[in-house]
């Protein structure tokens, strides 16, 4: 028994015997044998079952350590795989712009550029062109 159970175990002893006064020495004997026998197992027992609480404690902290860790690596997978989406994205993107030749992007630009300077504002007022009749 550990030292922890016996100053348990005579704490309850003591509790108890006191009140069996006026007993004969012989049955206050075997009554003392018998309550001794009784504590000790119940002490044994509430030992047992604060181990067992503790256990279930440390279980129930390591479960839910491991379900944290488990929920880390899932967004951990997560998160590489749309970095790795947007990478592919990226690379796609370069890849398009490298395909497409310079030489229209700039013919594009030279269209553009007549079309702009066509229009000029000026003072007159010009009457509009009427179509001809068909005869």
């Amino acid at each position: 028994m550990s030292e922890a159970n016996k100053k348990l175990t005579d704490q309850i002893v003591q509790g108890i015997l006191p009140k069996l006064k006026g007993l004969s020495e012989k049955n206050a004997k075997k009554v003392l044998n018998d309550t001794t026998k009784s504590i000790s197992s119940i002490v044994k027992k509430y030992s047992k079952l604060i181990s067992e609480q503790e256990k279930e404690k440390s279980k129930a902290k390591e479960k839910a350590a491991k379900e944290a860790k488990k929920k880390a690596e899932k967004e951990a997978k997560k998160k590489a795989k749309e970095a790795k989406k947007l990478a592919k994205a990226k690379l796609l993107a370069t890849l398009i712009a490298k395909e497409q030749p310079m030489k229209p992007v700039a013919a594009k630009t030279k269209q553009k550029a007549p079309a702009k300077a066509a229009p000029k504002a000026t003072s007159k007022v010009t009457k509009p062109v009427r179509a001809r009749a068909k005869k």
